[in-house]
């Protein structure tokens, strides 16, 4: 099963992936967290070993790619990772922070080709649940510790209003995607602990309506994504 988790810079993503690991693991479930810039770590990605960068220095630099370049590799570093899930099994949960969701909403800010990016997000397992978490620009920006270009509008001086033009449009075309394919939507505006109940009574209410074995079903509307 796997459990992706959508939202803007500084929602709170990849917070509540962790909290929610470590709950379901508890709870006997067999939880694993996918990140995608494990495949910096040459002894689990010995195929990415190529990539000598550290991972502050791959987010500078993939706002400097121009064009596809860009979505091809945030997309290619998605699919990686993606390959290490064992979808066979029906009994272990992925969590996913962000998956394409962000990135194809970034690249489409960005100028790439809607049907380039609808195909490309279309060679990636969907996702038996996403939540997105919502955020104003504002509060994220009041998060963040450091901002990077991408999260700016690939802004090399990380304007503050950068980021909040940039979140804005982020944030507006994520919403319509979540009213589309029927995403769930959580305020992340509320306290991290009352954010962290209603994913986990969200999500373990569809494991308990999961039957073991059962066909895993592309949830939300079929056919294109409206981009």
């Amino acid at each position: 099963m796997i459990i992706a988790f959508a939202g803007c810079d500084g929602a709170g993503k990849s917070t509540q992936v962790r909290r929610l690991e470590r709950d379901l693991t508890a709870a006997g479930w067999r939880t694993e967290v996918v990140d995608r810039w494990e495949i910096l770590d040459e002894r689990k990605f010995p195929e990415c070993r190529f990539l000598r960068a550290t991972r502050d220095e791959v987010r500078v630099c993939n706002s400097e790619m121009e064009g596809p370049s860009r979505a091809m590799f945030l997309f290619w570093t998605l699919s990686v990772s993606a390959q290490r899930m064992d979808l066979r099994d029906p009994s272990r949960i992925y969590l996913l922070d962000s998956y394409w969701m962000k990135h194809a909403a970034a690249e489409l800010e960005y100028g790439c080709d809607p049907a380039w990016i609808e195909a490309t997000v279309r060679g990636f397992p969907p996702a038996d649940a996403t939540l997105y978490l919502d955020v104003t620009p504002e509060e994220a920006l009041r998060r963040k510790d450091e901002l990077t270009p991408y999260e700016c509008g690939r802004d090399p001086g990380l304007s503050p209003a950068a980021f909040l033009a940039h979140q804005a449009k982020l944030r507006r075309r994520l919403l319509g995607w979540a009213a589309e394919r029927r995403w769930k939507v959580v305020s992340s505006l509320q306290p991290a602990a009352r954010v962290a109940e209603e994913i986990r009574s969200y999500v373990v209410e569809r494991l308990r309506a999961r039957e073991p074995g059962a066909e895993r079903v592309h949830e939300g509307r079929e056919g294109a994504l409206e981009l």
